[in-house]
């Protein structure tokens, strides 16, 4: 089964243009890849560009010299290869993997990573956890708890499909007149592309049918309007009869895995830097009281969505 192409987002293109020294990468660098701790290496000037939506996004690094630091978790799954040279990183409490020219790896969002990196260019594909988790529902895999994935050996047919996959598609990730469905479409089939490639390490949720087809919906359309009626209509199930199904199948309520994942959606596009205000997401995201959008979102991520905002234009 394939991943069915997403649908039409609001335009999120943006690109991305950093010339600065290797030791001070500013705190929107920082906050992408968990570099609050720095980065210990040489004082060489560092060129970083890229483009995507809120999403996807494809970007590239060109630094001389040996970098060692921590990466502390991230807001997005990172598939990384570099171009030349070597590179290390190791998972707390796990074995250290290393990266040779040309090959992907993955890192995963709420993973902690020790790095070292002696290569000159890396190139990463950035990926939201909403976009891997609805491809990975449309193959029918559903997952409670944060998405984590494992390398595969080199050589597989899955890493070299997600190679071609990539260079296919990266002159359309980074052209801004790819919109709409065609850009929705092309994300999904590199997502799909990357959940072949990295095997999801959580142990899929045993959904039953109603709840497939109620989260099917919630992903596709978290940005409508969905009342618990409609969430029972989808399902075919009564309103209690989807209340206990949701606490049997994944351990929370219909009402809450949706708020959450507008929360996601809502994090997301602050994050990407491209909101116009915090009400207007709030809004796009079906929060019409912002004061309690506010203090969810605040016990989601830790800080309050003005902060997040200011952070990211600052």
């Amino acid at each position: 089964m394939t991943a069915m192409p997403l649908p039409e987002r609001p335009p999120t293109f943006r690109t991305y243009r950093v010339v600065a020294v290797s030791e001070h990468r500013g705190p929107e660098l920082e906050a992408t890849y968990g570099l609050s701790e720095g980065v210990d290496g040489s004082l060489d000037q560092f060129q970083y560009s890229g483009a995507g939506d809120a999403d996807l996004s494809m970007r590239g690094a060109t630094v001389e010299g040996t970098r060692v630091g921590r990466m502390q978790q991230r807001p997005d799954h990172i598939v990384f290869w570099i171009g030349d040279g070597t590179a290390t990183v190791t998972p707390d409490e796990a074995e250290t993997l290393t990266a040779t020219p040309g090959r992907p790896m993955l890192l995963s969002a709420g993973v902690v990573y020790d790095f070292t990196a002696d290569t000159r260019k890396v190139t990463m594909l950035h990926l939201s956890e909403e976009l891997l988790r609805r491809c990975l529902a449309a193959r029918g895999v559903h997952l409670a708890g944060p998405l984590a994935f494992d390398e595969q050996p080199d050589g597989t047919d899955a890493l070299r499909r997600l190679q071609g996959e990539l260079r296919r598609s990266t002159p359309g990730l980074v052209d801004p007149t790819v919109t709409g469905a065609a850009r929705a479409a092309l994300n999904a089939r590199v997502a799909d592309a990357v959940v072949c490639a990295f095997p999801v390490r959580a142990v899929p949720v045993a959904a039953s049918t109603a709840v497939s087809r109620v989260l099917d919906l919630m992903h596709h359309d978290a940005r409508t309007a969905l009342s618990l009626e409609d969430l029972a209509a989808a399902s075919g199930l009564s309103v209690r009869g989807l209340q206990n199904a949701f606490a049997r199948d994944l351990g929370t309520t219909p009402t809450r895995y949706l708020r959450d994942l507008r929360l996601d959606g809502a994090h997301r596009e602050i994050e990407a830097g491209e909101a116009a205000s915090v009400a207007d997401v709030a809004r796009d995201w079906q929060f019409h009281h912002l004061g309690r959008f506010a203090s969810a979102y605040g016990e989601r991520f830790g800080e309050r969505p003005s902060e997040t905002l200011r952070r990211q234009r600052g």
